[in-house]
């Protein structure tokens, strides 16, 4: 799935739209073979068509992040069997290896791996790593943070990296708990920071 350059953006409740220059690949069902980046042509920037929706409950964030993640791959499932699916409950998710399950049950794939690093520094040189690998072909990066775009989360809270810009220095984040579907642009090291204990998945 190619990421293309953005030449405007449209913005609803529940929904967002983006506005490509380039027209996108669409993911086949049940895809599982991940071709190189060579073959897709891929721009240095840009964001994954997707589609935004917040969050239904309060503690539903993490079946909303996944849902935008699947929704990068033209997969569309509702919040709900999602939650159900991952176990989530009014405490919200009990282990982010059902998120993890969750992706894979739902593109047919073994595509998506939870990474945890050791020490700061690495978290942030994987993390740009992995976004910028698993966009460019067409994934989303679910992150877990307790901190993002200025709000705290003490209990945790997911949201969804649905593109890059600037080499990967910028990610563009899709945060379920935010009504509107605005997207937003944010550092690398800004998200990196507030990630809980240091773990996402990609």
């Amino acid at each position: 799935m190619k990421l293309a350059r953005i030449t405007g953006a449209v913005a609803a409740v529940g929904v967002a739209m983006t506005i490509f220059t380039a027209p996108v690949a669409l993911a086949a069902p049940g895809e599982t073979v991940i071709p190189a980046a060579a073959e897709l042509g891929i721009q240095g920037e840009g964001v994954l068509p997707h589609e935004f929706q917040v969050q239904k409950t309060g503690y539903w964030c993490s079946a909303a992040a996944a849902r935008i993640a699947l929704t990068a791959r033209c997969k569309e499932v509702e919040q709900s069997t999602l939650a159900s699916y991952m176990k989530v409950t009014t405490n919200g998710l009990p282990n982010i290896k059902n998120l993890e399950s969750a992706l894979d049950h739902y593109t047919g794939s073994t595509y998506y791996q939870v990474k945890q690093w050791s020490t700061d520094a690495q978290l942030l040189q994987k993390l740009k790593a992995d976004v910028v690998y698993n966009a460019s072909r067409g994934h989303a990066v679910v992150i877990n943070v307790i901190r993002l775009n200025g709000r705290n989360y003490s209990g945790g809270h997911y949201a969804t990296v649905v593109g890059y810009r600037a080499g990967g220095n910028e990610f563009a984040v899709a945060d379920p708990a935010y009504a509107g579907g605005r997207l937003h642009w944010l550092s690398a090291s800004n998200v990196s920071s507030g990630i809980k204990l240091r773990r996402y998945v990609a």
